[in-house]
């Protein structure tokens, strides 16, 4: 009744999803039928009715109307889609208090901006998607934004979203008005560790502090990035 090719479509484990097809079946039986049901899948697709009275019965697969069968089939599609989108907010999970820069591919009637992410690590490549709700841009950027502009965003959240019951995926939040995102930025920049912005006012300035006397350049760069003045205090901590 469930295509084989279902264990490999989402990147699963062969074990946790045959796991979950049995829990998707099982709950999509017992609503449909009223029935305390089991779902085990060995060799083939076992299920096994308990009723209240008597001793455990087999109930054939080939019973299953047509309807149910599709409803059925549609619920496993979605538990899979559920387990490997909690895979990926567990994997993703360290993207969070970064910067990434990203390309806004499409710009949502409240403002919202939808932002393409190309992520590279050691073993692979990913581009992944992001949003940036109007109330984390900076007031002098919004509106001005266009559909293939390249900027530098904030990291607040990766979480694992169902929406509306029929599909899941990795929400990933984006911020340009953190103040962690300049001191990241210069960060990256500089390679000086221990930089740290005290107070932003996007789109105003920034005050930031840093250990060391840091490239001029470097700061300019950063303050076009955000369209801000750095205000750049040097503080070294005192020797014992």
């Amino acid at each position: 009744m469930i295509p084989a090719e279902l264990l490999t479509k989402y990147g699963l484990q062969q074990a946790e999803a045959l796991r979950a097809i049995e829990f998707a079946i099982a709950r999509a039986l017992i609503m449909a039928l009223r029935k305390n049901l089991a779902v085990r899948i060995e060799d083939r697709l076992e299920i096994t009715e308990f009723p209240h009275l008597g001793e455990p019965i087999e109930l054939p697969s080939m019973t299953i109307k047509r309807k149910l069968r599709r409803h059925i089939f549609h619920l496993v599609e979605l538990e899979l889609q559920k387990r490997q989108v909690l895979h990926e907010a567990e994997e993703l999970k360290e993207l969070r208090g970064k910067n990434v820069i990203g390309e806004v591919s499409r710009i949502a009637n409240d403002g919202t901006l939808y932002v393409t992410l190309e992520i590279a690590d050691v073993f692979r490549h990913l581009i992944l998607a992001g949003e940036c709700p109007l109330r984390f841009q900076p007031s002098h950027e919004r509106s001005r934004y266009r559909i293939g502009d390249v900027r530098e965003f904030f990291v607040s959240s990766v979480l694992p979203i169902v929406a509306n019951g029929r599909s899941a995926r990795v929400r990933i939040r984006l911020n340009r008005i953190t103040k962690e995102l300049p001191a990241l930025l210069l960060m990256e920049l500089t390679g000086v560790a221990g930089i740290i912005c005290r107070r932003r006012v996007a789109g105003g300035f920034s005050d930031i502090v840093t250990p060391v006397r840091i490239p001029k350049d470097s700061i300019n760069s950063v303050g076009k990035e955000l369209g801000e003045h750095l205000n750049v205090f040097i503080f070294q901590a005192a020797k014992r």
